[in-house]
């Protein structure tokens, strides 16, 4: 997560024309103008936005071509008590997404994190080492499209899962707190080894940026690696996985998250099956 420069910096941003992309590891950039740009006082920074993934992140599926990139929390905080159901997404052994664990055996991640041979490792707030580690066997995409995907893994993992929020739990002024292990530096270098988070409020719930539209106003910038992160209302509901963010980051505390209390009866549905 990278140092915030609030509103001065959004709007600084908007003019520069720069493209939009999603937050994963290997996104390619998109345009702000084939991706509904808002216009506006409070329309999101026209810089790049990545998905949240790492760069060589394998990927596949229908939503491969349009989410390619990196994003993790630049400035922000280092986490330092308990997040027991933080997930770490690898694919083919290398970190490549955040996620969260929201029953036993289900991880709820980004769909652009969705590749092949994904393993996971929950409850660890360090990135490559302790927690409990799974194999994942089955991706399930939320079917209308959304970049919200559900991940099952061979085992039960016996913890305290995400407890998750319902329609009507966010909205414009929500405040919130998201979680990543993206990269740490405005380029897009030096992932984090420690789980970071930055804090601030949803600034539009109806932003539509590739797709997502709950845009934060945080304390640290959304950057590669934190794709498919929770974030959470202060009441400690997930209510968003993490889609973009700027490439470079610039200060703003601009992240762009999917609400996924929009999919819930799916998620329950899925989980339960």
């Amino acid at each position: 997560m990278s140092h915030r420069r609030g509103a001065v910096a959004r709007i600084a941003a908007m003019s520069t024309g720069a493209a939009l992309v999603l937050a994963a590891a290997v996104a390619a950039p998109v345009m702000a103008e084939e991706s509904g740009t808002q216009e506006g006082p409070r329309a999101y920074p026209r810089a790049v936005h990545a998905p949240a993934q790492l760069p060589g992140a394998q990927q596949d599926g229908p939503g491969a071509d349009r989410y390619r990139g990196p994003q993790p929390v630049v400035g922000g905080h280092e986490a330092t008590g308990e997040v027991p159901f933080i997930t770490a997404l690898y694919t083919g052994g290398q970190f490549s997404c955040t996620a969260s664990l929201v029953s036993a055996h289900w991880v709820l991640t980004a769909e652009h994190c969705v590749g092949s041979g994904h393993t996971v490792r929950v409850g660890s707030l360090d990135r490559e080492s302790g927690g409990e580690t799974a194999q994942v066997t089955e991706a399930v995409r939320e079917p209308s499209g959304s970049d919200v995907a559900l991940l099952r893994i061979d085992k039960d993992i016996d913890t305290e899962y995400a407890v998750l929020g319902e329609p009507g739990d966010v909205a414009t002024g929500t405040r919130e707190r998201v979680y990543g292990w993206g990269y740490t530096r405005s380029d897009w270098t030096q992932l984090a080894d420690r789980l970071k988070y930055s804090e601030g409020s949803v600034y539009d719930d109806n932003c539509n940026v590739l797709g997502a539209t709950l845009c934060l106003d945080n304390d640290g910038d959304t950057a590669g690696g934190d794709s498919g992160g929770p974030m959470l209302t202060g009441d400690g509901k997930l209510v968003g996985t993490c889609t973009a963010g700027n490439k470079p980051t610039d200060g703003s505390g601009f992240g762009a998250y999917s609400d996924i209390t929009q999919y819930r009866d799916w998620i329950d549905e899925t989980i339960a099956g």
